[in-house]
């Protein structure tokens, strides 16, 4: 009687022990695997307020590459994609730069749109040698805007695809006289940044100095300060733009006639 109640107490004991562990650690779930992810999903997220989405949106359009184009394509020929989408298009554009090549017809026709004119530009500015083209039609636009933002990826372009400057040059000296300020201010910032052209691109900066709009004279005057040698036919005139009214323009005059006095 003894051993049998002992060997009862035992089995109740196994049973009570096997009931609190199940009870008190849950048999594990196997984990479900997620179906893979809609390729098309980073369409919807590229162009949102929420850096999250925009930062997984932009991952999964860089594991696409071209597979992302059909889709990109297929906005850019849809008439009633709507704004937003179009700009996440233009987005990926610049994302996968030189990749996005093809699309470069169908970006540069963005351009003229004002919703779209600065996304386009952008994207343009990140394609390769292929958007050179179309960047520098749109320089003949009525729309100042349209002028002034291309100019802008064109200097960009110059450096990123990259461009001869033999090409950029003269489109951005013949900014410089442009009827638009903001045309006009952004040919004197790309000649300070590439600062080559030698005199002729001196020569174009030292008439920006005298120009009647504040920013392309302070842009000019610090332009100025980074050709070096080249710029010391400039020296008398950004003497007397150190005198400037607006004080902005003389700080940088100043600073200009430094570097160029220090060299």
């Amino acid at each position: 009687m003894l051993r049998a109640a002992s060997v009862v107490a035992l089995i109740a004991c196994s049973v009570g022990l096997v009931w609190y562990y199940r009870t008190s650690h849950p048999a594990h779930v196997a984990a479900t695997v997620s179906p893979p992810a809609d390729e098309n999903a980073w369409i919807e997220q590229l162009y949102n307020a929420n850096p999250g989405e925009v930062e997984a949106a932009t991952r999964q359009l860089q594991s696409l590459g071209p597979r992302a184009l059909p889709l990109i394509h297929q906005t850019f020929q849809d008439p009633g994609a709507s704004t937003a989408r179009v700009k996440a298009a233009l987005k990926a554009c610049g994302i996968l730069g030189p990749t996005a090549a093809s699309a470069i017809p169908e970006v540069a026709e963005q351009l003229p749109d004002p919703t779209l004119t600065a996304e386009a530009a952008v994207a343009l500015s990140f394609m390769g040698r292929g958007a050179f083209s179309p960047l520098r039609d749109a320089l003949a636009s009525d729309d100042p805007v349209v002028r002034r933002e291309a100019l802008r990826s064109i200097g960009k372009l110059k450096e990123r695809a990259p461009l001869d400057a033999r090409a950029v040059l003269p489109l951005l000296i013949n900014g410089v006289t442009d009827p638009d300020p903001g045309v006009r201010t952004v040919a004197v910032t790309y000649l300070g940044i590439i600062h080559e052209g030698g005199s002729e691109a001196v020569n174009a900066l030292v008439t920006a100095l005298k120009d009647p709009a504040v920013d392309v004279r302070r842009s000019a005057a610090t332009a100025i300060g980074s050709f070096g040698e080249d710029a010391a036919t400039a020296v008398p005139a950004l003497r007397k733009a150190a005198g400037d009214s607006d004080p902005e323009v003389a700080r940088e005059a100043g600073v200009s006639l430094v570097k160029l006095q220090a060299r």
